[in-house]
């Protein structure tokens, strides 16, 4: 009697697990648990000035064909009224490889082109991928990103086009400057300088070395016993220094100033070890 009702109560046992496991049915999918578009990518090419934007698309969605993908661009605030772009998968605006289901777009960062361009911005960027299936069936994706480091920027350049070497073994200082401009901050700029490239001699001066400026209020000694950079104010964004320019009747090679055209080129780089564009400025030594 005792070994039956064991028996009884395992039965009941395998009838109740039964129940648990099979008599509820598997549940499906919902449409917005599965999404047909995933990898979003985005990316502001500060040195071009150019948007990018990417993402991969399943070409049946529901066993629904793709017929096109689209995105909703809002910039850096998402209650904008959003720019609708097509985004291709046949290797053109941007698109790197044809058919390989990565649908992307490359457009110039202009207003001509796009509502929501992109400034001295820092923060997020909010956009929409949208793929439309056969039916009218759109699978959608929301995303944002960040800006990331903005590169610095060279407003203006402040630098004779003409310098006349004095005589006679002397020397004379010019003042150059740069502006320049961070919306990172100007704390974050490593440095600014220039190379001298000499047109008529094809060949760098100065070993090919940058020449730095310096934001430093002429409070620094750069080289002894008391030359400064001439900088006025010390981190105000305007970079500074003073070319010594010596006279026809230096013998020494290290006190010699070459004769011709030169071209300067400005650059800037920040902590992020990120160049700005460079700004060229030309010079006649004479």
């Amino acid at each position: 009697m005792l070994f039956g009702n064991h028996s009884f109560n395992a039965n009941r046992a395998i009838i109740f697990m039964a129940l648990v496991f099979c008599g509820c049915p598997e549940t499906e999918p919902t449409k917005d648990s599965v999404n047909s578009i995933s990898d979003v990518q985005f990316n502001f090419h500060q040195d071009v000035n150019k948007l990018y934007f990417a993402a991969s698309v399943a070409a049946f969605y529901e066993d629904r064909s793709l017929t096109n993908v689209s995105l909703l661009w809002y910039g850096t605030d998402s209650t904008n009224t959003p720019d609708s772009l097509a985004l291709r998968d046949d290797g053109t605006d941007g698109d790197i490889i044809s058919g390989d289901g990565m649908y992307a777009r490359k457009l110039a960062n202009d207003t001509t082109v796009v509502i929501n361009t992109l400034g001295e911005d820092s923060g997020r960027v909010y956009l929409k991928v949208l793929a439309q299936y056969e039916g009218g069936e759109i699978s959608k994706l929301e995303d944002s990103f960040n800006i990331g480091n903005i590169i610095p920027r060279i407003i203006s350049v402040n630098a004779p086009d003409t310098i006349t070497r004095p005589e006679g073994a002397t020397v004379t200082l010019h003042l150059i400057y740069a502006e320049v401009f961070d919306a990172d901050g100007l704390e974050t700029i490593k440095w600014v300088g220039f190379t001298s490239f000499h047109v008529d001699g094809d060949s760098l001066m100065n070993r090919g070395n940058y020449i730095y400026l310096y934001d430093d209020g002429s409070e620094d000694i750069l080289y002894e016993p008391d030359f400064t950079s001439g900088d006025s104010f010390r981190g105000d964004g305007i970079y500074s220094f003073r070319i010594p320019v010596y006279g026809s009747g230096n013998t020494d090679p290290n006190f010699q100033t070459q004769t011709g055209t030169f071209r300067w080129d400005f650059i800037t780089q920040d902590k992020a070890d990120e160049y700005g564009t460079p700004v060229l400025h030309e010079v006649v030594i004479q």
